[in-house]
């Protein structure tokens, strides 16, 4: 039966946002690379900062044909780990993204190819010994931006026979997905273990995610630290006319969510995110998904309670016509509310792919118009307020 690859590749991508270990998730797509595509086994070569080695973490395949996890560890200057650590110089020799033997093979029999340049015959020459030590004949890089975090190694596919171009597509695809997903994996480990050893770090770690998170929107950089300091900003003038004292709770929590109220976007696809003109019906609905994905994935972190519902509602509105539940009025958390408010400000004010940014004098008119339909009363006052303060910047 074909392989609809596509269809394989949404799928795994889907699966992989929810998992939030970095051995789960490798076994999850060896395991799908292995079963679609019919291979003999499939391992995978992890970077480990600590030792500074990239080392056989987990293989999957037949019994025998298997390397042991942890049996083999290569340094930054093994063949392999060189070759992508600096694909740049080997673009000549670099076949869409990943090595395949049967290429280095062809290419070491075109011996004139390397009159000039004998380090790089050396270095396949190596590099084809190497794949066949690992009994590979593909191996695929998993970047995050330029750093090489891991590679991917396959073995031969049952039937013996050559890897088709859309397979081979398909892996180096399945690589990005899991680069990303391995670095959201990484960073969610680490949110884990901040939150219950250190506060000060685990908003490091936030702050990591939040960049993550606009790194993937070409058009809304800087858009989670502007939301974060208007939100924050709002909240104490609140609090300050409430002549209230303030709560830590509420403000940590307000911070947090406002960090990562657009975290869901890991999960939607960065053409629809940076697409240059409209949305169709189907792609909005794919947009509107992030703020249930976003309280997913924060979902098995402990003592989060407040920013999940923060993030999953920063979409409702005041008279019940948002997503994703349709909440309005003091239904809808007030930590959402906020985000709320502070999100359309600097989305009007912003750049996007299909229109020009709005004056701030007209986001908030706009503020205004909108208060007691979209947006809750007192939470556009004190917007409002700020800005003519010039404090809302």
């Amino acid at each position: 039966m074909r392989v609809n690859y596509k269809k394989e590749l949404e799928e795994a991508a889907r699966n992989m946002i929810l998992v939030h270990k970095p051995h789960t998730l490798i076994r999850m797509i060896l395991r799908t690379i292995v079963r679609k595509v019919k291979i003999e086994h499939a391992g995978t070569l992890l970077y480990e900062k600590t030792r500074n080695s990239y080392i056989v973490t987990i293989t999957r395949g037949q019994v025998g044909a298997k390397l042991p996890a942890g049996f083999i560890r290569l340094d930054p200057d093994a063949p392999i780990i060189r070759f992508f650590r600096h694909k740049e110089a080997y673009l000549s020799f670099f076949e869409d993204g990943a090595l395949i033997l049967s290429r280095v093979n062809y290419l070491l029999q075109k011996k004139e190819l390397f009159h000039n340049d004998p380090e790089t015959e050396k270095l396949l020459i190596a590099i084809k010994f190497q794949m066949k030590s690992f009994d590979a004949v593909v191996s695929v890089p998993c970047y995050f931006q330029n750093d090489l975090l891991g590679v991917l190694m396959l073995g031969e596919k049952v039937s013996k026979k050559c890897f088709k171009d859309e397979e081979i597509d398909f892996f180096i695809a399945l690589a990005n997905d899991v680069a990303m997903a391995l670095r959201n994996a990484f960073l969610f480990e680490d949110l884990q273990l901040e939150i219950e050893r250190n506060k000060r770090l685990f908003f490091e770690t936030t702050m990591a995610l939040a960049a993550a998170i606009d790194a993937k929107d070409h058009y809304t950089r800087g858009h989670t630290s502007r939301v974060t300091e208007y939100s924050l900003a709002i909240a104490k003038l609140i609090a300050a006319d409430a002549n209230g004292r303030s709560d830590d709770k509420f403000f940590e929590e307000l911070h947090i969510a406002s960090m990562l109220h657009d975290i869901g976007k890991i999960g939607v696809p960065e053409s629809i995110l940076n697409k240059n003109g409209p949305l169709t019906e189907e792609e909005r609905k794919k947009i509107n998904e992030h703020s249930l994905i976003g309280a997913t994935i924060l979902g098995p972190i402990k003592n989060l309670d407040g920013v999940i519902l923060g993030i999953k509602h920063h979409h409702e509105r005041h008279d019940g016509r948002g997503y994703p539940e349709g909440l309005g009025g003091e239904a809808i958390p007030y930590v959402a509310r906020i985000i709320s408010v502070a999100d359309s400000f600097d989305a009007m004010t912003t750049d996007r792919p299909y229109r020009k940014a709005f004056t701030r004098d007209y986001a908030i008119v706009e503020l205004e118009r909108c208060s007691g339909s979209q947006f809750h009363p007192q939470i556009v006052k004190a917007a409002v307020t700020l800005y003519k303060r010039g404090e809302l910047k």
